[in-house]
């Protein structure tokens, strides 16, 4: 028989065996989510890119308002202020100001109804929506990310009325297709869109490229490496800048061709990019500004942020163990893909918009840039804003802000 000693050890060593099962199981689960959630290039399915099942509740709708249960809203759009679109199987409306939220329960003034929405209807909220010439507002899609369409094949013809070609520019790892609109004397904006982008669903730049032309700027809205149909990196896992940014001075290196005037305009993930080419390039001769929309600048803060929100649960310190764990099983090194410092050395004057309610890149990495760079820098900060919906919380505010910025630069 065991004495009380031995009894103890045997309990202590069934413990910790079971505490290191546990960290070891969660440690590879974790990095797992980390891994799908960020570094994989791979496309879920090559037609359905991020769509979202219907998952918001149409409570009640008349002819001024419309009531909405967002309970089970992935993207959470519809709790926030600004312009936005909801999609249901027989109609489309789109929605303005909050009037009252309370409990995931929210009535937004209804400013366009096209077809039909009763209550009980299951529907979609979007970011997707553009003012049209006659000044109209116009839902362009669903959203999957970043200003991204879950489906479809959008130019800059089908969502801005404007002329374009596809143009190509060379990288290292060979030719990669861009849309370039067509008019315009000022210079050219190039479009860097974030994780898992297709150029022909970027939304976002799209409808921007509209507001660029009129004022005066072409706009570049760029495919780069681990994109659709593209060349993938070497290292088989998104970069966030530490390799792509070799495509973005391919893409710089093409811009200069028709113009003296480049400007990089960065969008969530495409902020790695644009911010890993100012630490390796950043020759003012070739760039005269950079604007950042919800910016990726430091891939792990992201990563930090979310799983805090995502898990609250979870001990803050188990994260340095699941970046351990991640960088060891991907190959990964998270420290490289901080290009914050870059950033605030840089004198290339720079636009940052980003809203404090973003779910998934952490507004205080852009506060901690506005505070560390005191030169050159103008940071429009918004409230009750997303990811990536700047635009939507107030449009005419930012179209101002980007005209004001860009003539700063003549």
């Amino acid at each position: 028989m065991c004495n009380e000693g031995d009894f103890m050890k045997k309990l202590i060593y069934i413990l910790l065996s079971l505490i290191l099962v546990v960290l070891g199981a969660g440690g590879w689960y974790f990095s797992g989510l980390i891994y799908e959630g960020g570094l994989n290039p791979e496309f879920p399915d090559t037609d359905e890119i991020g769509t979202a099942e219907d998952r918001i509740l149409v409570s009640s709708i008349d002819e001024n308002t419309i009531t909405l249960n967002v309970e089970e809203e992935l993207w959470g759009v519809l709790l926030e202020k600004g312009i936005y679109g909801v999609r249901g199987q027989n109609g489309d409306a789109v929605v303005g100001k909050i009037i009252s939220s309370q409990n995931n329960i929210v009535k937004r003034e209804l400013i366009k109804l096209t077809g039909t929405l009763v209550p009980g209807d299951k529907v979609n909220g979007t970011n997707l929506v553009t003012i049209d010439e006659a000044g109209s507002y116009r839902i362009l899609g669903t959203s999957s990310w970043s200003g991204q369409a879950s489906e479809g094949v959008y130019t800059p013809e089908s969502v801005s009325n404007l002329d374009y070609e596809i143009i190509s520019y060379t990288s290292n790892l060979g030719e990669f297709p861009s849309y370039l609109t067509t008019e315009g004397d000022k210079g050219i904006v190039i479009f860097v869109h974030g994780f898992r982008g297709d150029y022909s669903r970027e939304v976002f730049a799209l409808m921007r490229s509209g507001d660029l032309n009129d004022l005066g700027y072409r706009s570049m809205i760029i495919s780069y490496r681990n994109d659709r149909g593209v060349p993938k990196d070497p290292s088989g896992i998104y970069q966030y800048g530490t390799t792509e940014w070799i495509d973005i001075d391919g893409a710089i290196n093409e811009a200069l061709k028709y113009t003296d005037k480049v400007i990089l305009f960065g969008t969530s993930g495409g902020g790695g990019p644009i911010s890993s080419w100012l630490e390796n390039v950043g020759d003012k001769n070739k760039v005269s500004g950079i604007i950042y929309e919800a910016p990726v600048i430091s891939f792990w803060e992201s990563v930090e942020v979310n799983g805090g929100a995502r898990f609250p649960w979870l001990p803050t310190q188990l994260f340095t163990y699941f970046k351990l764990v991640t960088e060891i099983r991907y190959g990964v090194d998270f420290s490289a893909m901080d290009f914050r410092e870059a950033v605030i050395e840089s004198d290339i004057p720079v636009l940052l918009f980003h809203g404090d309610d973003d779910e998934w890149v952490p507004v205080e990495m852009s506060d901690y840039i506005a505070s560390m760079r005191s030169t050159n820098l103008t940071y429009v900060r918004y409230e009750n804003v997303g990811h990536v919906t700047s635009w939507n919380a107030d449009p005419a505010r930012y179209v101002k802000e980007l005209s004001t910025f860009l003539d700063s630069l003549d």
